[in-house]
């Protein structure tokens, strides 16, 4: 231990007031270069507050800043305190050398996306065939799937892709896969599965004649509905569709009861009421505009979100192509029914407007086993609200109601739980993405990813809601960024 840290100490012992300890800290380490609190990204050395690899004066003296306060603490339990001290004094010295991590960041509008190391520098760089449609995202083993626009597809809204393009490690195309054609257009998200096969948002047209004969009433165009293929690639351009849940066969309506799926719509929270919502919002004939899908293999379940429609909805994946057409079939005998919705209950007749959280909604993530709150469902609220006076957007986590066996509660009259997140960040006045893609990934260090897609801004949090990392870029249009860690020879994140 040095001179100057065994004089620091000395004054610490003599002084009992921390403002008085601190001032001398500051005195000693003065510099104009202090980074942010919490700039370490990297689990290695979390007491390197500054991220040059090294915990030193400069570090203790920023946490001695913060004391009493959340921005200097370090072991998470939300306060600086003398654990904090600890730490930074136990980790004296050079950090071990932290795992590669990769930030993976893609635009809508240029050819590339770029991986950035810790520093902050370009590790890696993918060029497409043309801008991204949304989230590219890394394999274990380095492969990159990359969903694409499609500039000859017949669908064409906002955020449309059409085309998969799969890199492998060494940076070589291995797949392009046109998901596009008369019948369907990927756009939005896409996820991969453990099984090496590629789940897609896919728009799907009908005519207004057969909107009309659904219920639709006031029909005046084409209506786009949604579907979700399993897709497995085969070849370079080749591919097999092994599984598909389409959103026509799960459909209510209580106006004409001549015509399908004729209900009292608060009696079906497991259908999507064909007259929520309006169409063409979105260009076209686009409805219910999916823009994130993720999946989770503990439970093989999707979830999925809704900008037109500001919800979330969960979907059984057990069921096969046919029970999926159903609503029988599968682990949770529901076929391909909705198993469980959240953010806008007046969809399906359990509310109002007074009881809506989503106000667009995109980022729809289960939170990975392993992490805090597994199994819970986190969404990025855009806070798209009447008017502009109100904006602001919410990262929001929820736990669903589930019973011991698995099955997802609602009341017999009431909307589905929960009345309240478990964890939000964002409020008035502090975070606006747009009503555009944005959205949050939970990390392996158990903070929140965010990314602001009208500004380009992409900073950390942890769980006490402090910016513990920050990146403003200089090209916007980034729908999210997930982040990679390298451990023990594979690639890990959302």
């Amino acid at each position: 231990m040095n001179l100057q840290l065994r004089r620091i100490l000395g004054r610490i012992h003599k002084q009992s007031q921390t403002r008085i300890f601190t001032a001398a800290i500051i005195a000693i380490f003065a510099t104009n270069h202090f980074a942010d609190i919490g700039q370490s990204v990297h689990a290695a050395c979390p007491p390197d507050l500054n991220g040059d690899n090294i915990v030193d004066g400069i570090d203790l003296a920023s946490m001695l800043s913060n004391w009493g306060g959340p921005g200097g603490d370090i072991t998470g339990d939300g306060l600086t305190d003398g654990t904090d001290l600890a730490s930074v004094l136990g980790g004296w010295g050079p950090c071990p050398p932290p795992p590669p991590e990769w930030l993976i960041v893609t635009s809508t509008s240029t050819t590339t996306t770029t991986a950035y190391d810790s520093a902050g520098l370009v590790a890696k760089t993918w060029v497409g065939a043309a801008g991204g449609a949304s989230v590219a995202y890394l394999r274990g083993d380095g492969t990159l799937v990359r969903p694409t626009v499609y500039s000859a597809g017949i669908y064409n809204g906002a955020a449309r892709g059409g085309r998969i393009q799969v890199f492998n490690a060494a940076g070589a195309i291995v797949n392009d896969l046109i998901v596009s054609n008369a019948e369907y257009g990927q756009h939005h998200d896409i996820r991969l599965m453990p099984n090496g096969n590629i789940l897609c948002i896919v728009w799907e047209g009908h005519t207004q004649a057969e909107g009309t004969a659904m219920g639709r009433v006031n029909l005046t165009s084409a209506i786009w509905s949604e579907s979700i293929l399993e897709i497995q690639p085969t070849g370079y351009s080749t591919y097999n569709i092994v599984w598909r849940w389409n959103l026509w066969n799960h459909l209510v309506q209580n106006t004409n009861a001549a015509f399908p799926n004729y209900a009292v719509v608060s009696t079906k929270p497991e259908l999507i009421n064909i007259n929520a919502g309006s169409v063409g919002a979105q260009g076209t004939g686009d409805w219910i505009h999916m823009n994130s899908i993720d999946y989770n293999p503990t439970l093989d379940q999707i979830v999925v979100s809704s900008r037109t429609l500001s919800e979330l909805w969960v979907i059984d994946h057990s069921t096969t192509t046919a029970e999926a057409a159903t609503h029988t079939g599968g682990a949770r005998g529901r076929g391909g029914d909705i198993l469980f919705r959240w953010g806008n209950p007046a969809n399906y007749g359990r509310g109002t407007t007074t009881n809506q959280t989503f106000f667009v909604v995109h980022s729809a993530t289960w939170i990975d086993a392993g992490l805090p709150g597994a199994g819970n469902i986190m969404a990025f609220c855009n806070g798209d609200r009447i008017g502009t006076a109100n904006d602001y957007s919410t990262v929001m986590e929820i736990i669903p109601p589930r019973d011991s066996s698995g099955n997802y509660l609602i009341d017999p009259i009431l909307a589905f739980g929960p009345s309240t997140p478990t964890w939000t960040y964002g409020s008035p006045n502090q975070i606006y993405g747009g009503a555009v893609q944005c959205g949050a990934f939970r990390t392996l260090d158990n903070t929140t990813l965010i990314t602001l897609t009208n500004s380009g801004r992409i900073f950390e949090v942890n769980t006490f809601g402090a910016v513990v990392w920050n990146r403003d870029n200089v090209a916007t249009n980034i729908p999210r960024a997930p982040r990679y860690r390298h451990v023990n020879g594979l690639w890990v994140g959302p």
